[in-house]
């Protein structure tokens, strides 16, 4: 019985199962396993044994799923890319390009445009309560979960198929199965990853799905070592389960995994981001080492190597980006300068040469040395644009002091009123969505999130003024709790919207939500029922637009309108750090002016009734951007399954939506 231990214990652990046989059951197997006789001797007899050799799980049908997937989004992306240059040589042309208003008449020539919207309603809107997941991405983690259990589980061969529910048989190919699957979700993890350059989903979209694949990683491993365990204690030998080099490798690697699982859940992730983001580092760091020792005597550590080149290779872009943009093409300045803009408000402005600059709606990983070795992702305020004789361009961040790093950056600024301190950025990275197709942009954000849709308006009007774009109608809504939030970005917002072409209806509302408006407001006319729209060179005019905008004011949301705004700091402040410095709390407590064309109200944005209305007047494809609290883009997401928006008024002429959102899974 002892050789029949070692035969099993080895076999397991070379994730080859074994089990002993007679030869006779080896006659006509569907699926062949090998059958291997081994002759032992010692010193007083000789015995031979014959066992077989079951198959391995085909690790490799991850992979072949995950290919199909990646080759189904390469080509959804190449057709969106396609249909966008197609609108934009068509709007050049002067060709229309919008949809028939909806008549109430069901079209069956839009029946592919209808497929297209229940599909975006399906796959991406709706939401699992309590979970972080759509539709497609939680189905995704069923599927991909039940795959492996599937392996893990389900025979190979049909020699004696029972055999392969015996703890040794589990948790050998549970083992093999977790080690397969770890180069998969390193590369998903990856900053810059081709699958962004094929499919268009940033990383940080396809953070969520290396969470998946390393859950399910954890999940087969913890399978692996309940079935050692049982495969130990059935043998009599329990005290040889960790008696071995590899074998507590192996363990330590188990306890590393699950530790960072455990931190990477999304209340402790946020709460404590930089306890998490280095433990993280640490113990993925840890985990891989021990899983390659402990699967040098499985004959397999064939499955780490691909980590090394992955990692090594993600490293080395990020690592050339870094001395290429701080290093080689040395800026004028490393440092940066912080600003307390009121509140917990910070702006940070760094000027860097960054060949190719950037593209709106990007962002970047900051680094302060002085403040530690982190660095946190920070969307860019601004367009891409340099100045004069100038090589370098300026990047604007708004930051709201949380935690961690960033309160401490507060502290810094909040002394002076603003400091210098040495920064490096590793970026941009993302792939925002291409909105210059479209006919209607409607921009949503709340508090900070406010850097990414003022930064793609203002790239949008700069296409539509090149010709490169032809939106005719931009939404721009913006929820803050409070006026003193307001003003950290009401310069540039103003800035913006005196930049707006002749061609484009333009409407833009502020949302003040956690106070009442200030008293030196009080006093200002407010129109009723009316709202405003800016067209023509930032005049306020009357169109059908704002017909349709009025009926979103009530008695708690009353337009203000006033002239232009006065700087509240003095004029060698106020420009200190550009044109764009926003104003901040006057000595009174007072705030400037709402700025020309920009509608200041109190409450929070109804957003289906804004959406509902934009999208059912509008005369071709809808865009809506997003950015903000989980509760706004939540309310953006369920208002767009509403049947405004739905297949079936999509079929009676309603245009398709496209909806892009700005969250990160970090």
């Amino acid at each position: 019985m002892s050789f029949l231990t070692d035969v099993l214990s080895t076999s397991s652990a070379a994730v080859a199962a074994s089990a002993f046989l007679p030869s006779e059951t080896h006659a006509s197997p569907v699926k062949r396993a090998e059958t291997v006789t081994y002759t032992y001797t010692d010193a007083t007899s000789t015995a031979t044994y014959t066992y077989v050799v079951h198959k391995q799980p085909r690790v490799m049908n991850a992979y072949y799923g995950w290919l199909s997937l990646l080759a189904v989004a390469t080509v959804m992306n190449a057709c969106f890319i396609a249909w966008a240059l197609h609108r934009r040589f068509r709007g050049k042309a002067g060709a229309p390009s919008g949809s028939a208003q909806p008549n109430g008449r069901l079209s069956l020539r839009r029946l592919p445009h209808a497929i297209l919207t229940w599909s975006r309603i399906v796959g991406f809107r709706l939401r699992i309560p309590r979970v972080e997941m759509n539709l497609i991405e939680f189905a995704l983690s069923i599927m991909y979960l039940a795959g492996c259990l599937a392996f893990t589980f389900a025979p190979t061969d049909n020699v004696k198929p029972y055999v392969h529910l015996q703890p040794n048989y589990i948790g050998a190919k549970s083992g093999l199965i977790a080690a397969g699957q770890m180069p998969l979700a390193v590369f998903l993890a990856l900053k810059n990853n081709p699958i962004t350059w094929l499919t268009g989903i940033g990383h940080e979209k396809l953070i969520l799905m290396h969470r998946i694949v390393s859950r399910c990683i954890l999940v087969c491993t913890w399978i692996h070592f309940v079935g050692e365990y049982y495969s130990y204690k059935n043998a009599g030998v329990l005290y040889e389960l960790i008696d071995e080099g590899w074998e507590i490798a192996g363990a330590v690697a188990a306890v590393a995994q699950t530790i960072t699982t455990i931190f990477g859940i999304k209340q402790i992730r946020h709460r404590y981001y930089e306890i998490f983001y280095s433990s993280h580092v640490a113990l993925i760091l840890i985990f891989v080492i021990c899983m390659h020792i402990h699967l040098i005597p499985m004959l397999c550590p064939y499955y780490i190597w691909p980590i090394y080149i992955i990692w090594g290779f993600d490293r080395g872009l990020r690592a050339a980006r870094y001395l290429l943009f701080n290093v080689i093409l040395r800026p004028k300045s490393h440092k940066a300068l912080v600003e307390h803009i009121g509140a917990d408000g910070l702006r940070v402005t760094l000027k860097r040469r960054i060949p190719g600059g950037w593209t709106a709606g990007q962002h970047v990983f900051l680094a302060f040395p002085k403040l530690g070795v982190e660095s946190h992702p920070f969307t860019i305020g601004n367009i891409y644009e340099k100045e004069e004789g100038d090589n370098e361009a300026e990047m604007v961040f708004i930051i709201r002091a949380m935690g961690g790093q960033t309160r401490t950056l507060l502290d810094r600024a909040m002394k002076t009123g603003s400091c210098e301190l040495t920064a490096f950025f590793d970026g941009p990275y993302g792939h925002p969505e291409d909105i210059r197709p479209f006919t209607t942009c409607i921009f949503i954000a709340g508090g900070t999130g406010v850097t990414y849709t003022i930064a793609r308006m203002h790239q949008l009007f700069k296409d539509v003024q090149a010709s490169k774009a032809h939106s005719k109608r931009v939404v721009f809504v913006w929820a803050v709790r409070t006026e003193t939030e307001y003003e950290w970005v009401a310069t540039d917002i103003a800035k913006v919207v005196a930049l707006v072409p002749s061609s484009i209806s333009l409407l833009v509302e502020v949302y003040l939500t956690g106070e009442k408006r200030d008293n030196a407001l009080q006093g200002l006319p407010d129109l009723e029922k009316d709202d405003v729209d800016v067209e023509k060179d930032g005049a306020l005019t009357t169109t059908s637009s704002k017909e349709r905008s009025s009926s979103r004011s009530s008695s708690n949301e009353k337009a203000d309108v006033s002239g232009a705004s006065t700087p509240t700091k003095p004029a060698a402040a106020y420009f200190a750090s550009g044109a764009t410095t926003p104003t901040t709390a006057c000595a009174d407590g007072s705030f400037a002016f709402p700025r020309p064309g920009i509608v200041l109200k109190s409450g929070r944005p109804d957003v289906r009734t804004i959406l509902e209305e934009e999208i059912t007047t509008s005369a071709g494809a809808v865009a809506v951007d997003v950015s903000g609290p989980d509760g706004l883009v939540d309310a953006v997401r369920s208002s767009l399954t509403e049947p405004f928006a739905g297949p079936v008024a999509t079929m009676r002429g309603t245009p398709t939506v496209l909806l892009s959102v700005e969250q990160f899974r970090m």
